[in-house]
C-alpha cells in the first residue's frame, strides 16, 4: 500500500513539473528577430555609418529589397512552370533544358543585384569604412560560398545516378 502512495506522488510530482515546463517555455519566447532591419543595423553598427550614410543606405537597402523580391517571385513561378513540365509525359528535351536556362538567368539576376547593391554600399562609405567594408564582405562570402566535403571533391552522385543503379544520364 506504501508503494502504491509513494507512486501516485511521484507521478503528481512529475506531472507539475512538466505542467511548469511547458507553461515556462510557452510564455518566455523569445522575440523573433527582425531580419529587415538587421542589415542596417549590422552595417551602421560596424562600419559607425553618419546620419547622411544611413539614410543613403536605407535608400538603397529599400530598392535592393524591392528588387530582389520581383526576382524571388519570378524565381517563384519560373521554377513552378519547370515542375509543371513533369506533367507532360511527352516533353521534350529541349523544353525542360530552355525551362532549365530560365531559372539560371534569373539566378544570375539575382548574383548580380546583390554584387551591384554591395557595390553601391561600398560607394558610400568613407575610406576607413571600405577597409572595414571590404574584410565584412570576405568574411560573409567565406561563410556563404560553395562548401567543400570532407573528401575535398565534388559531393557523391544521389542514389540511382551514376553507381551502376540506373540508367545513365544522357548527353
Amino acid at each position: 500500500m506504501n508503494n502504491v502512495k509513494f507512486l501516485k506522488s511521484i507521478l503528481l510530482v512529475l506531472l507539475l513539473v512538466n505542467v511548469a515546463t511547458i507553461s515556462f517555455l510557452w510564455f518566455t519566447k523569445p522575440p523573433k528577430p527582425n531580419l529587415q532591419g538587421s542589415a542596417k543595423g549590422f552595417f551602421a553598427h560596424e562600419l559607425s555609418f553618419s546620419a547622411k550614410q544611413e539614410q543613403q543606405f536605407e535608400a538603397l537597402q529599400t530598392a535592393f529589397q524591392e528588387q530582389r523580391e520581383s526576382l524571388r517571385q519570378s524565381n517563384r513561378e519560373t521554377h513552378d512552370a519547370f515542375f509543371d513540365l513533369l506533367q507532360n509525359p511527352k516533353v521534350d528535351s529541349a523544353t525542360v533544358k530552355k525551362a532549365a536556362d530560365e531559372i539560371v538567368k534569373i539566378k544570375e539576376k539575382e548574383e548580380l543585384a546583390i554584387f551591384y547593391h554591395f557595390q553601391k554600399v561600398r560607394a558610400i562609405c568613407d575610406a576607413t569604412q571600405k577597409q572595414k567594408f571590404d574584410k565584412i564582405v570576405k568574411e560573409a562570402a567565406k561563410m556563404m560560398g560553395p562548401r567543400q566535403h570532407e573528401g575535398h571533391g565534388p559531393p557523391p552522385p544521389p542514389p540511382g545516378m551514376g553507381d551502376g543503379q540506373g540508367p545513365p544520364p544522357r548527353r
